[in-house]
């Protein structure tokens, strides 16, 4: 080849370009933008919240998903324990509290506050003082909180889907409406305006300027819809696979008629038991409906559900209920990190946005009206549900070793049980002076042995 040739034949390189293939790319090509957390949840956050709860009520796996948060986060009910300074005054709020929160069903609201936050994406407590003086909890739903009503106020103020805030950007009020929009005969559907300091806005918040909250099952909605049409298409495939269909064909067109069998159109009824042999006539071929299997669909349903369960951040065996690969270590190594997710929920969200201004408020108005006096001291510690064990005696054991080396005091232990240890105390104590006044005999406490046999098996275990 000539120098000429070589030059004419040279093919121009292809051209590149430097760039982060998270900001564009051919793959980002068909990729909506997002933009503020904030604006997005106004805008789609309604939609959102009428999906999930269809199928947190009709599609199994968000059931379970609504179902295990709900039990997870608050169980049988959460219960305080006055941190006062006077052990009797910290005994008259305690059973003050326990009494208001059996009358008010408080355990049964938490259950419903916790399922709202999922689904919904957030809970909207009322805080109203009833003819008695006591504290009175309305659970009001999300969309009586008035989402389209958005306006810009005198001063600098403006309301956002219904929350109302000043010219600083603090909340100050939100604007309900009176009675639900499904009434079958609504007195108004004119907001009232609730200052701020008598509602409680309960969600998890995703981004800074958020105000209202986004349904959990979000990044899952669709995944749960698509997972539901495949799950009805392999039902019917696998009611196909089940019907055998013969097809009788008359290879040469004129074959005699059956012997036998009812001729409905084009139907022939002919009735085959096992063991059955039959001759056919001259000229007839018979074959057999093979539907296609669906293998595959069955191994990408699994695959789903795992995807699913990332989406809601539960461990898969809990919400498929399949337990036939889980083990002892992959188990807890996976209920640990859930734990760990709860816990956050629960003193980042629970304790400081429902727990805490609820009993700030029962206790301002028990201390106004005169049930109780006690002073300015408003400490409490909450108690959640103890979370249960994998296997009860390795962590057991791990317990006590942490406590005989002082890494942890009965106090935290009794807390991560669920129980106040002071109450605890007293019925140990109450119940060793019933032993002795029985002449029972049970083991008390470890000895110094047995401490050292507890650490002994956990640094074997380690």
């Amino acid at each position: 080849m000539t120098i000429f040739e070589r030059l004419f034949n040279r093919q121009s390189k292809a051209k590149s370009q430097r760039m982060l293939e998270a900001t564009s790319g051919k793959r980002w090509t068909n990729t909506p933008p997002f933009g503020s957390m904030a604006a997005e949840v106004a805008g789609g956050a309604s939609r959102v919240r009428g999906r999930a709860r269809h199928i947190r009520h009709n599609e199994p796996l968000a059931a379970n998903a609504a179902s295990i948060y709900r039990t997870s986060l608050v169980g049988h009910g959460v219960t305080a324990a006055s941190q006062h300074t006077d052990a009797g005054a910290r005994s008259r709020i305690d059973e003050a509290f326990a009494a208001w929160a059996e009358k008010t069903r408080f355990a049964e609201l938490q259950a419903e506050i916790a399922d709202a936050i999922v689904t919904d994406g957030e809970a909207i407590i009322v805080m109203r003082i009833g003819d008695d003086g006591e504290l009175r909890l309305q659970h009001i739903p999300a969309e009586q909180l008035d989402e389209s009503l958005t306006v810009e106020l005198a001063g600098g103020g403006y309301i956002a889907n219904g929350v109302e805030f000043d010219a600083s950007d603090e909340i100050v009020a939100y604007h309900i409406f009176r009675t639900r929009l499904t009434d079958i005969f609504p007195s108004s559907q004119t907001p009232i305006r609730i200052p701020a300091e008598d509602v409680l806005h309960i969600f998890k918040r995703e981004g800074a300027g958020q105000h209202r909250g986004l349904s959990w099952f979000a990044p899952v909605v669709l995944p749960i819809n698509e997972l539901s049409q495949l799950q009805d298409a392999l039902l019917v495939s696998a009611k196909i696979q089940a019907m055998m269909c013969g097809f009788v064909q008359d290879v040469n067109g004129n074959g005699t008629a059956f012997a036998d069998g009812q001729q409905s159109g084009s139907t022939m009824d002919l009735s085959l038991e096992p063991g059955t042999m039959r001759v056919l006539p001259s000229g007839y071929s018979v074959t057999f409906s093979n539907p296609a299997q669906m293998q595959q669909s069955v191994d990408f349903a699994s695959h789903s559900i795992r995807m699913i369960a990332a989406g809601l951040q539960i461990p898969e065996f809990l919400l498929s209920g399949d337990m036939r690969n889980v083990n002892y270590s992959s188990a807890r190594t996976a209920l640990v990190q859930f734990r760990q997710h709860l816990e956050a929920i629960q003193f980042t969200l629970l304790v400081p946005k429902l727990f805490g201004p609820i009993y700030r408020r029962w206790l301002a108005l028990a201390n106004l009206t005169g049930s109780l006096d006690t002073g300015d001291e408003t400490g409490v510690e909450w108690f959640f549900p103890a979370m249960p064990w994998i296997d009860p005696k390795k962590d057991a054991d791990g317990t006590a070793a942490m406590i005989g080396a002082g890494l942890m005091s009965r106090r935290q232990a009794v807390a991560a049980l669920g129980f106040n240890v002071e109450k605890l105390d007293a019925e140990i104590a109450a119940d060793r002076r019933r032993e002795s006044t029985h002449g029972l005999s049970f083991e008390q406490s470890p000895t110094p042995a047995a401490t050292q046999e507890v650490k002994h098996n956990a640094e074997n275990d380690d």
